[in-house]
């Protein structure tokens, strides 16, 4: 992180030295020189990079963070693919019932679901990231020991709840509710 800022710190000085630069060599100028509006341009356009440059700071300094957000919510989605795999296969050798392999089906399209909105993040969105890489994994584990019948049945609360909460921040991230906010 700290050569992120380093990296950054010395663009920003680099365009202010453009700043000076092209400060100092209109100083000297009169106006109605024909070389005074080509550096007073160069001026403008060395403003309007810092400008601009400035305005993508912060989401060069939140990347790092959210590339951790991603990583950890792909995480938490592929063990959760592969519970619903493991929940298939054993309902396929009959160690549980056969209409548990459409619980199997049901979590491996919501895995595609989340998979696909969770690289769509949008800044200052990716912290949803973790919160929800938290709720499917307990999920995850919750699911196997209710089908197994570890758990009482009263509990499938937690899973139903799990799954809509962590559909919410799926939809919350996506495209259609960016739009939807403007």
């Amino acid at each position: 992180m700290a050569e992120l800022h380093e990296e950054i710190a010395q663009e920003v000085t680099g365009r202010q030295a453009e700043i000076t630069s092209a400060l100092r060599a209109l100083d000297g100028l009169e106006e109605d020189d024909p070389a005074y509006e080509a550096a007073f341009a160069r001026l403008v356009k060395a403003g309007t990079e810092l400008i601009e440059y400035e305005a993508e700071v912060p989401a060069k300094l939140e990347e790092p963070r959210r590339k951790v957000s991603a990583t950890t919510f792909f995480w938490s989605v592929g063990c959760h693919a592969a519970e619903a795999v493991l929940l298939g296969l054993a309902a396929l050798l009959g160690w549980i019932g056969g209409g548990w392999a459409v619980l199997a089906v049901f979590q491996l399209v919501a895995v595609v679901v989340l998979a696909v909105s969770g690289t769509k993040t949008r800044a200052g969105k990716h912290e949803d990231l973790r919160g929800a890489a938290g709720i499917l994994a307990a999920v995850t584990v919750v699911v196997p020991l209710l089908v197994f019948d570890v758990l009482p049945g009263w509990l499938w609360l937690l899973p139903a709840f799990g799954w809509m909460a962590v559909f919410g921040f799926a939809l919350e991230m996506s495209d259609a509710a960016k739009k939807a906010a403007r």
